[in-house]
């Protein structure tokens, strides 16, 4: 299931995340959670039939994913 985790309305895009069961660690930090579960964070464009584009890391939170970006 995906969650909406914030909106740029004047790029017209949201980031979204879902997630998963893994084994790993994130890929920023190295923490491990405790339920087990880490998240793939996306870009969804506004506009017809467009699909998510996925980042292929996985990251225990969103502080993770935007520095492991920035």
């Amino acid at each position: 299931m995906e969650v909406i985790i914030s909106r740029d309305p004047v790029a017209r895009v949201e980031l979204i995340r879902m997630a998963t069961d893994s084994e790993k660690s994130c890929e920023f930090c190295g923490q491990k959670r405790k339920t087990g579960k880490l998240f793939n964070y996306g870009i969804l464009q506004d506009g017809l039939r467009t699909r998510p584009q996925w980042d292929n890391h996985l990251f225990c939170s969103v502080t993770c994913y935007r520095h492991y970006h920035s």
